[in-house]
């Protein structure tokens, strides 16, 4: 989603060319390679004008096929601004080039490289004839790191929350055209693997003919559920349980981005873009959207004022996020 239209304008008065205000000058970044836990830190300036508070910096993987990050910073007053990123996490998904947008009326664009290892692996050197190679040790339960996996959602919205394994299971069975899409996109799976849920000591448990919403729903409103669900699971989380991997926290820059909408200081596209963001990496996992214009008068004060209260810590992070499932799910705003 764009803040605010793509223009770069100079006027021509009496032979000389004199900047549009609210334009983006230029930017600049502290290196044009960064590695996995680089700072990144992009500085430039704009042609300040007061009606136009903030500054949007969009961050996107190799493609733009998705957000790496995303911020919202305030204008300062003499065209100045600078910013500072954490490279790497889950959002930056692979090496390559990363385009860098700076949105502030007008936009600008430039890139630059990632490459999550600083130096390649050394290789490990044979042992000399006069020693035997020595047994390696199995590492002990302190060393031995568990790595959560999970094909779903690799693909948007797939498996929804809202359907149980049993649904795309008969789909699968009963449908050849379905089969045939189904295997095109995850030529070495089956689907049992994509859209079921991992094996538990507890028989039928979770159940193929409930959904995730299901069990979630459960979880998180019936405190008996959740002890019992802890109880038998002290070391997994409900996501896991059912083949989900763990969500991520709300960044910061979101509760910024929620008290600045709530007051009116940016735009619903700029928050949008927020919400977009949190979407495309999974902080938010919504099992229906709708299309739809965004529009003032269709979003009602009381998801304004669950924005400003959480940004005040009045009101939990979950009762925030279900003002944005419910924008989204209800068609308020259309996130593509």
């Amino acid at each position: 989603m764009l803040l605010f239209s793509l223009s770069l304008t100079l006027l021509l008065i009496s032979g000389f060319l004199v900047p549009v205000f609210g334009e983006v000058n230029d930017f600049t970044t502290n290196k044009s390679l960064y590695h996995e836990n680089d700072q990144l830190i992009i500085t430039g300036t704009i042609f300040y004008t007061p009606e136009i508070p903030f500054i949007t910096i969009q961050i996107f993987t190799p493609g733009k096929s998705n957000f790496a990050d995303f911020n919202t910073i305030p204008a300062n007053p003499d065209g100045s601004f600078s910013v500072t990123f954490n490279v790497g996490g889950p959002t930056w998904t692979s090496d390559g080039i990363y385009p860098i947008k700076v949105t502030y009326d007008g936009n600008l664009e430039k890139s630059i490289e990632y490459q999550k290892l600083s130096e390649p692996p050394t290789k490990s050197e044979p042992p000399t004839k006069s020693e035997p190679p020595t047994k390696s040790e199995p590492p002990t339960k302190s060393e031995q790191v568990k790595t959560f996996s999970t094909l779903k959602l690799k693909i948007p919205n797939f498996p929804a929350l809202d359907k149980s394994p049993q649904y795309y299971l008969d789909r699968y069975n009963n449908e050849p055209s379905y089969k045939s899409w189904f295997d095109s996109q995850f030529p070495k799976q089956s689907i049992t693997n994509v859209v079921g849920y991992p094996l538990t000591h507890i028989d039928n448990f979770p159940a193929l003919d409930k959904s995730p919403q299901y069990y979630l729903d459960r979880y998180n409103n019936e405190p008996s559920y959740k002890s019992w669900f802890d109880s038998q699971f002290p070391k997994q989380s409900i996501h896991n349980i059912l083949g989900y991997a763990d969500p991520i926290s709300v960044p910061d820059w979101i509760r910024n981005n929620a008290e600045w909408w709530a007051t009116g200081k940016i735009n619903d596209s700029a928050f949008v873009s927020g919400i977009e963001f949190m979407l495309e990496n999974n902080i938010i996992m919504v099992s229906t959207s709708s299309s739809g214009n965004v529009s003032d008068d269709e979003i009602p004060s009381w998801v304004r004022n669950n924005a400003h209260w959480w940004s005040q810590d009045l009101i939990s992070e979950d009762e925030f996020v279900n003002s944005l499932e419910y924008l989204i799910q209800e068609g308020v705003i259309s996130v593509n």
